[in-house]
């Protein structure tokens, strides 16, 4: 009877530490799997602005002209998509595009939305501004004369405008019915960053300005013209001084000379200009003992000199 207590006593007591253990296990894979339905449920947001996005209008082009309007906007994306997000970044491989409809609106300042299309699947965008202002008009065209213009700010101190020529006389404007009557001209303005220390030729593009010289929203065909500047350094005449050189023949007392020119144009920078009072014309009269008829040369440092050769009539005095 003894041993039949303690037997019953033993499985008794193993049946309950059987119950809590299994009580345990669920009670730990309840937690865990808890747990891991956490994490599961945590999921990373990615977001990035895009600057200055370009915004297309629609409308009829062959019957209306748009102006004062801003022409990009800001984009904010987000996606739990990382790649796709950096794809939306690169101009190249974007698919989405800004939109602003103007089918329905005839002529006059409009607020318009901007709205986002072709957006890929798993990205959410919002736009700043959500819509612009635009001015609808009656499109108008018509032909102006170029007007080149150089200001003299742009040549150093000395220099001086010789020619001013473009390739192009004539421009197409395109604008609203309005403001094309406000166009005073239509002008090729030499940027204000070009020094003009020696002869130009470049791009040069157009613009369109009222009678104050306010430039107008305006489409222009051609957009720009070649323009040549040409221009003339610092300058001023000097004499010209005959100066004997040479080894005298020994039946000659002395030589005369006579220039073809008495003066000379020597130009270049005002520094170097400055230094000259006249030029030398040096005559070498090495073997000369009747009347002759040189050439010389002119030149000078740092400068240009015009004429480049001189006649000299030179005559031998005899002892």
């Amino acid at each position: 009877m003894k041993n039949k207590d303690f037997f019953s006593s033993k499985f008794i007591y193993f049946l309950v530490s059987l119950f809590f253990a299994i009580v345990l296990f669920f009670n730990a894979n309840a937690v865990q799997l808890k747990n891991s339905n956490v994490h599961t449920d945590i999921v990373e947001t990615h977001s990035t602005t895009l600057y200055d996005v370009p915004i297309e209008l629609k409308y009829d082009s062959s019957q209306y002209f748009v102006s004062g309007y801003d022409n990009t906007a800001n984009v904010y994306l987000t996606s739990y998509n990382l790649v796709r997000l950096n794809a939306e970044e690169v101009v190249d491989t974007r698919s989405f595009q800004l939109l602003a409809d103007l089918t329905k609106v005839k002529e006059g300042t409009v607020e318009v939305p901007v709205k986002v299309v072709e957006l890929a699947a798993g990205v959410n965008a919002q736009v700043d501004p959500s819509s612009i202002s635009v001015t609808v008009e009656k499109k108008a065209v018509k032909e102006f004369e170029i007007t080149p213009v150089v200001s003299d700010k742009l040549l150093p101190e000395g220099y001086s405008l010789k020619n001013v020529s473009i390739d192009k006389k004539t421009v197409k404007v395109t604008s609203g019915a309005s403001i094309i009557t406000q166009i005073a001209k239509v002008q090729a303005v030499l940027p204000s960053d070009v020094i003009l220390d020696n002869d130009y030729s470049g791009k040069v593009y157009l613009q369109a300005v009222d009678k104050d010289g306010k430039s107008l929203a305006v489409r222009l065909s051609p957009a720009y013209v070649t323009m040549k500047v040409d221009v003339a350094l610092p300058n001023k005449d000097v004499p010209i001084v005959g100066k004997i050189t040479g080894k005298k023949a020994d039946t000659v007392k002395d030589f005369t000379f006579k220039l073809s020119k008495t003066t000379a144009n020597i130009s270049g920078e005002q520094q170097y200009i400055d230094q000259f009072s006249n030029i030398t014309a040096n005559i070498d009269v090495t073997n000369i003992t009747k009347e002759t008829t040189l050439k010389v040369a002119l030149s000078a440092d740092n400068v240009t000199v015009s004429p480049t050769v001189v006649d000299v009539v030179v005559t031998p005095i005899k002892k």
